[in-house]
């Protein structure tokens, strides 16, 4: 990294600040300084000599703070007009990183843009050479030097260099409405407590378009764990994941002025009063089950922008959007390692978490009343029914919709082992005050996906996909067998 000359190094040549120094030798700096200035110039430094030594201690203890950052890419974007903004594509790696290990989980890099701090981007990937894309602007007109700093604070094992291979940056477009949701994706800053520890950070951003109740232009994050809320055990039976998957801001535009909400603490829907850059509004991730506030008193500099997917979710679960980017699953497991969640040796007869490829995981449509489903997989060779909700009665899923789950079965087993999967109905819990839904029931639409990690966490080969348009009242339940699966 270039440092910043020094006033007072290139006028003693004194290498290092050193405040008693300077203190001692001001006289003979004020010397050089009248030698080398017109009067005017040299009265003006006379009378604001103290100025002149805060201005330039302040410069030198910045170059100290910046000496963990290291200049990786530079890039010169070109703003064609006030409030450009900017689509920006890279294509890194870290070596050397794994997400399971403290103090080396990926690549940290800051995004300074004329010398501001603008977001970070981390490197999910590993060594692997990834794409990554995140939104830069707004910008006034003309010519911007964006920088990409190693940070090198948060990954103290670190020894390999990141490497930014190439820069790719295409001006966005206002007036053009198929650029809209990129124009308006909110600008993330994580909670404090979360920096710098890797937990609960936002993997990907997606963005829908929904009809229900009003058309509105919403976006989701999907963050690698949760450190409160719901629990893990039961964040597998009845979410079928441990990542946390949260919407997060809505946009509506109705005939007189933008409704814009946002997801606070509780689940709460609220009016989004917040700051913006652009149209961009800034959210600060304050709980430990990731919900947000539109302000706060004293974020760190530690955001991101992560330009944001597209997402068409209808007749599919929300965790489908993992399955376009199967690293998210490698991501959450080495989570689950890190942070000593899991269980080992691992019994698929216990609600504790086991290595997440010791389950299989499954998509299934429905519209319940006053029901609650759970599942169940036999092994060939084996009478024994694994369940879903390990005869938890708090684990079953009563919602309607495309929903993911996952049954924990025996280390080692192979898609070719499972022989049945099997749906199980029962009563929903009634809520206190409310009465008994008359003649509950749920409509079983589909299964959409059956399968089980591979070795690197990926998604293996779905193993059942059926249209399914039978009827479960409680008690009842429907067996399917997996597609011919070849060994």
């Amino acid at each position: 990294m270039q440092k910043r000359p020094y006033i007072f190094q290139q006028l003693t040549g004194v290498k290092t600040v050193d405040f008693e120094f300077l203190l001692t030798t001001r006289v003979s700096v004020r010397s050089v300084l009248v030698a080398a200035m017109p009067r005017q110039v040299h009265l003006w430094f006379r009378s604001n000599f103290w100025l002149v030594l805060a201005w330039s201690c302040f410069w030198a203890c910045s170059d100290y703070c910046l000496a963990s950052d290291e200049l990786l890419y530079t890039h010169e974007l070109v703003a064609a007009a006030d409030d450009t903004e900017f689509l920006v594509q890279i294509e890194a790696g870290a070596p050397g990183t794994s997400w399971e290990e403290s103090g080396r989980e990926c690549g940290v890099l800051k995004v300074v843009i004329e010398a501001r701090y603008d977001q970070h981007v981390l490197l999910f990937g590993g060594e692997h050479v990834t794409s990554y894309a995140f939104l830069a602007g707004p910008l006034p007109r003309g010519r911007h030097t964006l920088q990409i700093l190693w940070d090198k604070t948060w990954t103290r094992d670190l020894q390999e260099r990141p490497a930014v291979l190439s820069l790719r940056a295409a001006a966005l477009d206002r007036k053009n409405e198929a650029q809209e949701p990129l124009l308006r994706a909110p600008i993330l800053y994580l909670r404090n407590n979360t920096i710098g520890r890797f937990s609960d950070v936002p993997l990907i951003l997606y963005w829908e378009r929904q009809h229900s109740p009003s058309p509105r232009l919403a976006y989701t994050v999907i963050f690698s764990n949760e450190d409160g809320g719901t629990d893990t055990e039961r964040l597998m039976a009845r979410w079928g994941r441990t990542t946390d998957i949260e919407w997060c801001y809505s946009y509506t535009q109705d005939e007189n002025n933008p409704i814009e909400q946002y997801q606070g603490r509780n689940h709460e829907t609220l009016p989004f009063r917040g700051r913006k850059e652009g149209w961009h509004p800034i959210l600060y991730d304050v709980t430990t089950n990731n919900n947000f506030s539109d302000s706060l008193s004293d974020p760190i500099d530690f955001r991101m922008r992560p330009a944001p997917v597209e997402a068409r979710l209808e007749g599919r679960s929300r965790e489908s959007v993992m399955d376009q980017f199967p690293w998210t699953y490698a991501i959450m497991a080495e989570e689950m390692i890190r942070e000593e969640k899991l269980e080992y040796p691992a019994d698929p007869g216990s609600p504790n978490v086991s290595d997440l490829r010791n389950y299989a995981y499954l998509d299934v449509c429905s519209e319940q009343r006053g029901t609650e489903l759970y599942f169940a997989v036999l092994l060939k060779g084996n009478e024994r029914w694994f369940r879903s909700d390990h005869g938890d009665p708090g684990s079953g899923i009563e919602r309607s919709g495309c929903v993911r789950s996952t049954v924990e079965l025996p280390p080692g087993t192979r898609p070719h082992d499972i022989r049945t999967l099997r749906i199980h109905c029962r009563p929903a819990p009634v809520p206190e005050g409310k009465m008994p839904v008359p003649s509950p029931a749920a409509e079983i639409r589909s299964v959409l996906r059956l399968f089980l990690l591979e070795k690197d966490y990926r998604p293996g080969q779905n193993l059942l996909e059926r249209v399914v348009g039978r009827r479960l009242r409680p008690g009842q339940s429907l067996a399917l067998s997996p597609d011919s699966i070849p060994r």
